[in-house]
């Protein structure tokens, strides 16, 4: 456990106490959801914070020569926040099933 009178430069603290990831349909679309219950270090309360997976398909912008591309496009995954209202409870499970029931309310059948 961090304690802040040992870490006085970091105003808070969180740590990821559990982590789920769901794949569920919004707008027609299957999306990849990822939510950490974080537990705050100075009260012990948790909350949750959520991220949508991306798939990006980049190229580098300097990797052009004589009108042609030395790199081929490559395709990455990235996590972005994804926003789902605020939560907190005494627990990671508790909170965790209120972000999927926040989840639920945009998910198409």
């Amino acid at each position: 456990m961090y304690e802040k009178k040992t870490h006085e430069f970091c105003s808070e603290f969180y740590t990821v106490e559990k982590t789920i990831q769901v794949v569920v349909t919004i707008d027609g679309e299957s999306q990849t959801i990822r939510i950490d219950a974080l537990k705050e270090g100075a009260t012990g309360r948790y909350s949750t914070k959520a991220y949508r997976q991306e798939h990006l398909a980049v190229q580098s912008a300097y990797s052009q020569s004589k009108s042609s591309f030395d790199r081929v496009m490559q395709d990455y995954h990235v996590w972005v926040n994804y926003d789902l209202p605020w939560t907190n409870g005494d627990n990671a499970d508790a909170i965790l099933n209120q972000a999927l029931g926040f989840l639920k309310e945009r998910c198409s059948e």
